[in-house]
Parts: C-alpha cells; sequence; structure tokens
C-alpha cells in the first residue's frame, strides 16, 4: 500500500492544511521583506543594487542546500526537515531585524552593515530552503499522480496567500510602527509555525533502509540530468531569472515611475505585490483545476503572459497600469510554476521524490544568485527600462522552449493502473 492509501482524505487534508499555512507564513515574510526593502536600502544608504545582492548569497546557498535537505527527508522523514527549515527561517528574519535596527540607529554602516544583511539572509539560504522540498515530498508521498499537480499547485497557493496578505500587512504596520516591525513579526510567526510541524504533523512514512537515487552529490548530478527530469529543472530555473529581476526590480520602477520614496514607496510597492499574489492565487485556486492542461501546456501559457505583463509594465504610466501589470504577470506565475514543478514531480519515480523536490527547489533560488546582475546592476547602468526588456526576451524563448522540447513530452498525465487498490 503506497503512503496516499493509508490516510483517508479529511486526515489528509488536515495534514496539508498545516503545511499550506506554513508555506503561507513563508510567502508573507517575503513579500514583507520585498517591499520594505528597495526604501531599507535607501533610508541605510546602500546602493539600490544592493538589494539584489543581499539576497544573491542568500539564493546561491539556496540551490545547493536544497538537494541536501530533500535527499535528507528521504532518508529521515519529511517533518525534522520541514520543521528545521521553518526554525532558521525565524532565526534569519529576527537577526535581519536587528541588523537594519543597528543600521538605522547608526551603530553600523557601510561594508559592515552590508554583509552583517548578507549574513542574516544567508541563514535562511543554507537552512531554511530544508522547509520547501519536504514539505513538496511529503505531498507526493500521499498523492496519486493525477492528484499531484493540483496539490502541488496548493502549495504554491498558500504562498501566493501570503504574498497577497503580507504586503497589506506590511503597509499598515510600516505606517504605524516604522518599517522594521513587520519584520519581527514574520520571525515569531515562523517559530510557531516550526513548533507547530514538529508537534501536530504525522509522518507515518518510516526512514528508507535502502539509499534512494540521488543519495549523494553525483547521483543528484545524474538526476539532475535525466533526459526526464532535466527540461523541467532549464524551464525553472530561466522562471526564477525572471522572478528575481521583476522582485528586484519592481520597487525601485515604481519609486522611481511614480516619484515616491521611504514607507510611501513601500506602500505603492505592497500594494503591486498584493495584486500580483492575488492574481497567482485567483489563478491556482479557480482557474487551474478547470483548464486540466498538462505541464507542457501551463508552462507555455505562463510564459506568455508573464512576457505580456513585464512588456505592461515597461510602458506603464501609472499606478493603475502597474497594477495591472502585475496583476497578468500574477496571472502568468499562476500557470507557469505549478506546469514546471507537478511534470517535475510526476516525472520521476516515488523513491526518487525528495531528491526531485530538492531539485525544483533549487532552481527555483537559483535565478536570484544572478538577479543582481540581469536586475539591479543594469537598473543603475543602463536604464530603468533594460532589465525589463532582458526579461520579456527571456520569457519568449522559454516560451518556444516549452512548445518545442522533445523531453516535455516523456510525461504522461494519464494514471498508470495500480498493482493495488488505493484511496486517494
Amino acid at each position: 500500500m503506497t503512503e496516499a492509501s493509508l490516510a483517508s482524505p479529511p486526515p489528509r487534508r488536515r495534514q496539508f492544511f498545516l503545511l499550506f499555512a506554513c508555506l503561507l507564513v513563508i510567502g508573507a515574510g517575503n513579500s514583507m521583506l520585498l517591499a520594505v526593502a528597495p526604501p531599507l536600502v535607501r533610508e541605510l544608504g546602500l546602493s539600490d543594487s544592493s538589494v539584489g545582492w543581499i539576497f544573491s548569497l542568500s539564493a546561491l546557498l539556496w540551490v545547493f542546500t536544497s538537494p541536501y535537505w530533500g535527499r535528507l527527508s528521504d532518508r529521515t522523514g519529511r517533518k525534522p526537515i520541514a520543521a528545521l527549515g521553518l526554525a532558521a527561517y525565524a532565526v534569519s528574519m529576527g537577526l535581519f531585524g536587528v541588523v537594519v535596527m543597528l543600521g538605522l540607529s547608526g551603530v553600523l554602516s557601510g561594508m559592515v552593515l552590508f554583509f552583517s544583511l548578507m549574513f542574516a539572509r544567508a541563514i535562511f539560504g543554507s537552512f531554511g530552503s530544508a522547509s520547501s522540498p519536504a514539505a513538496q515530498a511529503y505531498i507526493a508521498d500521499r498523492t496519486t499522480r493525477m492528484e499531484r499537480t493540483e496539490q502541488l499547485a496548493g502549495l504554491t497557493a498558500a504562498f501566493a496567500m501570503g504574498q497577497a496578505f503580507g504586503p497589506a500587512i506590511c503597509a499598515a504596520l510600516a505606517a504605524w510602527v516604522g518599517l522594521v516591525f513587520p519584520i519581527w513579526l514574520v520571525a515569531a510567526l515562523a517559530a510557531i509555525a516550526a513548533f507547530a510541524i514538529w508537534r501536530y504533523l504525522p509522518e507515518n512514512t518510516p526512514p528508507k533502509s535502502e539509499r534512494p537515487r540521488g543519495g549523494d552529490f553525483r547521483e543528484q548530478l545524474a538526476l539532475a540530468r535525466d533526459p526526464r527530469l532535466s527540461a523541467y529543472l532549464i524551464y525553472g530555473f530561466a522562471l526564477s531569472v525572471v522572478a528575481g529581476v521583476t522582485v528586484q526590480v519592481f520597487g525601485l520602477f515604481t519609486m522611481d515611475r511614480l516619484g515616491v520614496s521611504g514607507e510611501n514607496g513601500a506602500e505603492l510597492t505592497a500594494a503591486g505585490f498584493m495584486v500580483n499574489a492575488l492574481a497567482l492565487l485567483a489563478t491556482q485556486m479557480a482557474i487551474l483545476p478547470r483548464i486540466r492542461l498538462g505541464p507542457r501546456g501551463l508552462m507555455a501559457w505562463g510564459a506568455g503572459l508573464l512576457a505580456f505583463g513585464v512588456a505592461i509594465q515597461i510602458i506603464a504610466p501609472s499606478l493603475g497600469a502597474l497594477l495591472v501589470s502585475q496583476a497578468v504577470q500574477g496571472l502568468g506565475a499562476g500557470l507557469a510554476r505549478p506546469g514546471f514543478s507537478g511534470g517535475a514531480s510526476v516525472a520521476v519515480r516515488p523513491e526518487e521524490q525528495g531528491s526531485a523536490a530538492g531539485l525544483v527547489v533549487a532552481v527555483n533560488g537559483a535565478g536570484f544568485v544572478f538577479s543582481p546582475i540581469v536586475g539591479g546592476v543594469a537598473y543603475e547602468t543602463l536604464g530603468m527600462n533594460v532589465p525589463l526588456i532582458i526579461t520579456v526576451i527571456l520569457l519568449v524563448a522559454m516560451l518556444a522552449f516549452a512548445l518545442r522540447s522533445r523531453r516535455l513530452r516523456n510525461v504522461s498525465m494519464v494514471e498508470p493502473p495500480p498493482s493495488e487498490p488505493t484511496t486517494p
């Protein structure tokens, strides 16, 4: 019997809901941090491109550690790895808030301040990266192939819900108690979520006695090059570059296009992120279950809509137009992300789920390593529209790749006949 057959739907829904709630906290925290980062770095006397560089080390560590945490969850279980990641996220956010306060008070400045912020965020990249692959693999353990894309989309939807409400909460708190308090609030919520996972998430899957494929780094690289998986990872990496550039540039772009700064800039940036996340959430909750597209179709439509949304942003003359661009981008991301992550999960065998999930999470962060160059440096040196033009070109290439790649045809969305009865 599979793990999916061991749990009846009501208990399984409760288990998934707990994971969704924890991903919601991470999504809210990241969107809050991204909303306050552009005005904060300017108040701290740092360059605009430092927004991207602060996140780049964390992203680089994320790339290398996510596959490790995914492999480890195959052997030790999903629950302890997910709880560890959330606890590390709490520490990272709390320390980030402390460093910002020291910078605003003048205790830290210049390069010392810059590297302190990078170090605080690097804790999240090193250890906080454990939560996502463990959560994805936990769901993969308990779903059939036909269910998996939709259920994994639920994780993205939970993250998107956090992204939607996080900026609104951030804007209200920033106007009331300043830009730093939301960061500390997220640290407290992440600590509560880590305890909830450790205390209440059931883990019925025993650690594997045999080492799964992907059990060491060389085997992980072999799995990444596997024709079943590699095309999805290539697309996912490009999608993460797009996400890194658009997220980093939007706050700066909004402040410069509309001529605002400080807390007002944070509020308008937060509004954009909220619209983006609500569109993504609506896509995955209302549209995705009805259109029944396979991974290739989701990836193609997602890239096309993202390109259209970024093009709108380039010519947007007002806040309203900027919000429309974010809504279209959220719609595209709501299709593209579950397309490549669900396709990657369906492409591999059950014993490879943890390793595959680790690779998916790794490529989700890999683009943020390069986004400071494509985004921040290009923004400062070549002009505010240049990073977005590069992004549109990349998205058009992704659209063509999704339509033409033969490797994407290796995955069937048809559920194979089970060897024994299962209850989803």
